[in-house]
């Protein structure tokens, strides 16, 4: 059963009579809506008599009643007035067409007393106190008394004046119930039928508002389905671009006013006429909307728009540049066309602003700004690529058309880094893990070596030149051992595969320790060191500390230049503990400060000194392990070594 409901509930049949209920429930509705607007005054008022139309024309035909009986009487009054005949002519002509007029109000009933001389005027045969007791019964009375005015109906103010200084005693009233033959039956004919008519206008309006809205609910629904959850379906209408089929809905819409704007609504046919033009805006109108929530629910309503087809075509990047000038060239002139036609056109020019400059203009903004918003993003995008962090990830989703090339570009350049880097990386870590096997393979044929050395010595050997031979190879041994072992730092260093125990370091005492080692070396190579150091405590781990000392006056004392001095600096810098080393260099300085920290380059081009090259790369190494800083300058001869490491910080 269940089935069956949704197999109705989305079939073309079960559409079809929603959209023809919604059709004609704006079409009775908004009918209904007109009439009742058109009649507010019936269907605001409780009774005929409270209306505007019966309070108008009681007080005109009391104001006649008043200039017939008190300022006019009759033709021999007027005649003996005194007036230029001209005025007497038009007071007669007046006088009879007042007559006329109240010999033809059936309904209307009248008693005059003058209060001077006691006469009395009515229009009502029966008695005069008959007469006056039949008006004062009726809800219409107007009564007056010299100068009081009692009356629940609009009363004139000429008639106030026409009665200023006469004697008179006036009743009024529209006599109940009401005969046929004159204007006040007819009226009270038509009100009845009005009013019938707007009570049943009101309940047509409250169910066709409740039907329409509940089957627009349910077109808006299932419009575009065949089956819940289904795929969305869009008809041949839906294929219009979406501004360009706005702009005709639009120019129909003009169309629409400008017709009704002609038609006068003075005959039925003028009438049919508007309700044709009405009935097939609402066909329209309806399509539409439905085409636009097709579109909606397909996602494709701003694609589907001719500007956006538009900016895909000229920002694609290889057309770019080309239709650049020409699409803002192109924006302008609709702009102007738009702003001219909006100017000539009276009193559609506020609707062409409203439904065609305003959204042209909203829809130009919306796409540059989603572009300019999507250049910032690969901008930022460039920037992080730039400084380093190759796994920045740029949301394509989220690029405008007009930059979608230039991001596609971003992103080979950042795939092309990243794969460059990987390889750089592996090729060192290669590079890292063969001299640390090879360094590994050498040290145990090289342990036996330094073994049977040591055996060897211990033998009595009688020839002089064997000795001599078992120091040198005594001598080579341990300089081999020593390389192996700084080789298998160095590489433990670069790869960051080595402990740091991060301590409160002393860099002063450190120093001058350091110093005091080494001073029979300093003398020995005629070196003169002259330190200067504050006490300075440095965050680092202090066997690294020591080694990156060690290895800075063991390269001071292989490369300087004898009879020299060295100069040793400690002190702190901002945030920074520093050492500075600084000595004149025995050998030209022929290669660049940075080549001086790579592995195995030496000052010593001729390799005529003991260094491996390896000093300055491992100090380097466990600098940047700390945290620190190494710098290498050189200037002439001048060598030149700062050592940059953070200061301890008290808790």
């Amino acid at each position: 059963m269940d089935t069956k409901l949704k197999s109705i509930k989305y079939s073309a049949w079960a559409k079809t009579a929603a959209f023809i209920v919604v059709w004609l429930g704006i079409m009775c509705a908004v009918g209904s809506v007109v009439f009742l607007l058109n009649f507010h005054e019936t269907v605001n008022s409780k009774s005929y008599y409270d209306t505007h139309q019966f309070k108008n024309e009681f007080s005109t035909l009391v104001g006649d009643a008043v200039e017939y009986n008190v300022k006019l009487k009759s033709e021999a009054n007027i005649k003996s007035s005194g007036d230029t005949e001209e005025t007497i002519n038009k007071k007669l002509q007046r006088y009879y067409q007042i007559k006329k007029k109240l010999s033809k109000s059936v309904n209307f009933a009248y008693y005059f007393k003058n209060t001077n001389t006691g006469e009395t005027v009515t229009n009502i045969k029966a008695g005069a106190e008959d007469a006056l007791a039949l008006i004062q019964k009726q809800p219409s009375l107007v009564y007056y008394n010299q100068g009081t005015f009692d009356s629940n109906n609009l009363f004139s103010i000429d008639v106030m004046q026409m009665l200023e200084g006469a004697q008179y005693e006036i009743y009024a009233a529209v006599i109940e119930p009401l005969k046929p033959g004159d204007v006040f039956y007819d009226a009270f004919m038509s009100y009845s039928k009005n009013k019938a008519l707007s009570n049943n206008a009101t309940i047509i309006l409250v169910l066709a508002t409740i039907l329409t809205i509940a089957a627009f609910i349910y077109l808006v629904m299932v419009t575009g389905r065949r089956e819940p959850e289904g795929e969305i379906n869009l008809s041949f209408i839906d294929r219009l671009y979406t501004d360009v089929y706005s702009m005709l809905v639009f120019l129909a819409a003009i169309i629409s006013i400008a017709i009704a704007a002609q038609i006068s609504y003075s005959s039925p046919v003028d009438i049919i006429i508007i309700a044709l033009v009405f009935g097939i805006d609402m066909l329209i109108g309806l399509t539409y909307v439905l085409s636009m929530i097709r579109q909606i629910k397909s996602g494709q309503l701003i694609r589907n728009t001719l500007i956006y087809k538009i900016f895909a075509v000229c920002f694609s990047g290889k057309t770019f540049k080309k239709w650049t000038l020409l699409l803002l060239l192109g924006y302008g002139a609709i702009n102007g066309v738009l702003f001219a036609l909006a100017a000539n056109s009276g009193g559609a020019g506020f609707f062409i602003f409203l439904f065609l400059i305003v959204p042209f203009n909203i829809a130009a903004v919306y796409f540059a700004a989603k572009a300019l918003l999507s250049l910032s993003q690969i901008m930022e995008a460039a920037k992080e690529i730039s400084v380093g962090n190759l796994d920045y990830a740029l949301d394509n989703t989220k690029v405008a058309v007009a930059f979608a090339s230039f991001a596609k570009d971003i992103q080979s350049i950042q795939g092309g880094l990243k794969k460059a880097v990987a390889e750089a990386i592996k090729g060192e870590r290669m590079k890292t893990e063969l001299i640390t096997n090879v360094s590994h393979d050498l040290k145990t044929p090289l342990t036996s070596v330094i073994n049977y050395v040591d055996l060897l010595k211990q033998e009595d050997l009688n020839n002089e030149k064997a000795c001599q031979y078992l120091n040198i190879l005594e001598e080579k041994s341990a300089r081999l051992k020593q390389l192996i072992e700084d080789l298998i730092e160095a590489s433990k260093a670069s790869s960051g595969n080595l402990a740091v125990s991060v301590e409160k370091v002393d860099l002063h005492e450190l120093v001058m320790q350091a110093c005091g080692e080494y001073e029979e070396k300093f003398q020995k190579a005629e070196l003169d060191v002259h330190i200067t150091a504050d006490k300075t405590f440095i965050a680092a781990d202090g066997k690294h500390m020591w080694r990156i000392v060690e290895n800075l006056l063991s390269n001071t004392v292989k490369y300087s230049l004898s009879r020299t001095r060295v100069y040793i600096n400690v002190a702190k810098t901002g945030s920074c503990g520093v050492l500075i080393v600084k000595n004149i260099s025995a050998n030209p300085l022929d290669i660049p400060p940075e080549q001086l920290t790579e592995r195995f380059v030496r000052g010593d081009l001729a390799r005529t000194t003991e260094g491996a090259g390896l000093g300055l790369s491992i100090a380097q190494s466990l600098t940047s392990l700390q945290g620190g800083r190494f710098k290498v300058e050189t200037d002439g001869d001048l060598f030149k070594v700062t050592v940059e490491m953070p200061l301890w910080k008290e808790e």
